[in-house]
């Protein structure tokens, strides 16, 4: 009976700690609700402007969820910079639960974990911003959303740290809600006063403020801020149109072809009537083989651009680059001829000497090297005295067989107007006269020009150059520079290098360097075995040095391999 009773005490005092339990469960609801209930008018109305983001990777899994709520009518939004910074694709989810891209970012803070962004849609309800950092010990409300249900709760300000002088960074008192990262701070007027921010350090709720967010904006410099690398949403163009086609042209080195696209499909929206815009999307088309795409850029320029003569040129320019750099003949729309009809109605518009020199470009491609140097002459002596027009001209000459003399005149001009110092960007045309000097037989000057070339271009020219500059050197009897360019040319020469160590070895031969040219001989023929020339050129050398025995088993060698020279040294050196 004892047992009885004790159970029976046990199992009330059960019932009355779970009786506890429920009506504290109640009492807090109702205290939530009546919270919720006490909200101003005003703090609802923001539910109209906040949203829930959702951001996805390239294989369209969800990465990162939050909120965020828009500054303005027309789609700038604020949100967490954490939540889009790596993603491929992000959206909004509004108030009426209609979803929108998210596609351009116009500025971002990593330190604060916040960003500025833009949200494609015709318009929303923006929030009011408030002009002031609240108080301490002030009450805001907390409006989040989710699955189109708006939730919100009080908090109160434990402390706002000021920074950058102006700006508030809230710290809130201690809640068990858990709030939504990007979620808005609203203020009993419905002002907007900032972005949630859960600390990853404590339980405590913060904010940074929104004015600070408000005046986040990225310049055409920052797309090579490492900042917004990993992301796929573009930043803003700028207004100015000069700045934004510098942005697109750093997009370009980027190598991220998505985006690079997107940012000419930005400047073209942002500047219908400016042809470059349409040239330099057409050619981008045209490098991934996209004739068709290029060729309806450009129409498109024609027909909307208010420049009629540079669309002109540039579908000139963007014909000409395909002809000349493609070997693709399966798009024949595009031809030489229609390429000078394309210059020569730019010509017609505007007689602009641009217009010509392309003109001239395309005359020379066609083979009309007469005409072409006319036009290219005619530039030279008024309107273009650059290094180019001479050398295209100097090139004319050359496929006219005019004497050198006449050619040398024109590549010495175009040497004598490139800037200086001189650059390597001159260093082509220095490449040229020194090229027509060697074959003028005038070596000494050669190598002046070709030693001015290898300055240029930092010692990094090709193995054919370091050779072509050797033979110069060979003709004035500069050996040892002779002997040194050789020996670079077959460092650097890959499959070609056993040609270049076996003339290596024939030089040493010729200067007495006979040990050099034994051991020279042997390394090339470790890389080519049937090298008949590092035979002989070996043979030559063990004579000298009075090694007769192991000379004609050379000169055997390469008589095996096929030499008709090795029967008559074998014959000279018995």
């Amino acid at each position: 009976m004892a047992r009885c009773h004790t159970l029976l005490r046990v199992t009330n005092l059960l019932i009355n700690e779970t009786m506890n339990r429920i009506l504290s469960t109640i009492l807090i609801s109702l205290l939530c609700l009546c919270g919720a209930m006490a909200q101003p008018a005003a703090v609802k109305n923001v539910a109209k402007s906040v949203f829930a983001l959702k951001a996805y990777d390239a294989e369209g899994k969800q990465i990162a969820t939050s909120n965020g709520v828009f500054l303005s009518a027309d789609g700038i939004a604020a949100c967490p910079w954490s939540a889009v910074r790596e993603a491929s694709r992000v959206e909004v989810v509004d108030f009426n639960g209609k979803t929108y891209p998210v596609t351009h970012i116009l500025g971002a803070n990593e330190l604060y974990d916040v960003c500025r962004v833009r949200v494609d849609m015709p318009k929303t309800v923006a929030a009011t911003v408030a002009t002031a950092a609240a108080a301490k010990d002030s009450k805001l409300w907390l409006v989040e959303t989710a699955d189109r249900r708006t939730q919100t709760t009080q908090y109160e300000v434990d402390k706002a740290e000021t920074f950058m002088e102006k700006y508030a960074y809230y710290v809130f008192g201690y809640n068990n809600h858990k709030p939504t990262q990007g979620a808005a701070f609203v203020n009993e007027k419905g002002q907007v006063v900032g972005l949630m921010q859960q600390s990853a350090r404590s339980l405590y709720a913060n904010a940074v403020d929104v004015r600070f967010i408000s005046t986040l904006a990225a310049s055409h410099l920052d797309i090579n801020n490492s900042l917004y690398a990993k992301t796929s949403l573009r930043l803003t163009l700028p207004a100015d149109k000069q700045n934004a086609l510098l942005m697109v042209m750093l997009a370009a080195e980027r190598q991220d072809t998505a985006k690079y696209a997107g940012y000419l499909r930005d400047y073209i929206r942002r500047f219908p009537k400016e042809v470059d815009g349409y040239a330099t999307s057409a050619l981008q088309k045209s490098t991934y083989g996209d004739w068709q795409g290029a060729d309806a850029d450009m129409q498109t320029a024609l027909k909307l651009t208010a420049d009629k003569a540079e669309a002109h040129s540039e579908y000139a320019r963007v014909m000409y680059q395909k002809l000349i750099y493609s070997a693709d003949t399966t798009f024949t729309a595009w031809t030489f001829e229609r390429a000078l009809a394309e210059a020569e109605k730019a010509y017609s518009l505007n007689p602009q000497p641009q217009y010509l020199h392309r003109m001239a470009q395309i005359k020379f491609s066609m083979g009309d090297y007469g005409d072409a140097c006319e036009k290219f002459l005619s530039l030279a002596k008024k309107d273009m005295q650059t290094s180019e027009v001479y050398f295209e001209a100097a090139q004319c000459k050359t496929q006219l067989g005019a004497p050198k003399m006449e050619v040398l005149e024109l590549l010495d001009s175009c040497v004598a107007v490139a800037p200086r110092p001189l650059t390597n960007l001159s260093a082509p045309y220095v490449l040229a006269r020194g090229q027509l000097y060697e074959q003028m037989e005038e070596y000494r000057k050669a190598i002046v020009d070709y030693n001015t070339y290898d300055t240029l271009v930092y010692g990094r020219a090709n193995a054919a150059f370091y050779y072509a500059r050797h033979k110069c050197e060979v003709a004035v009897r500069q050996y040892k520079q002779a002997l040194d360019d050789l020996a670079h040319a077959a460092y650097i020469g890959g499959a070609d290098a056993p040609l270049y160590i076996a003339e290596l070895a024939s030089l040493q031969l010729r200067v007495n360097m006979n040990e050099e040219a034994v051991k020279t001989s042997d390394l090339c023929l470790q890389l080519t075995p049937d090298n008949t020339d590092a035979y002989i050129i070996k043979g030559l050398a063990l004579v000298q040095l009075k090694r007769k025995n192991e000379a004609m088993e050379c000169f055997n060698k390469a008589k095996e391999l096929g030499d008709d020279r090795a029967e008559g040294y074998i014959k000279k050196y018995k």
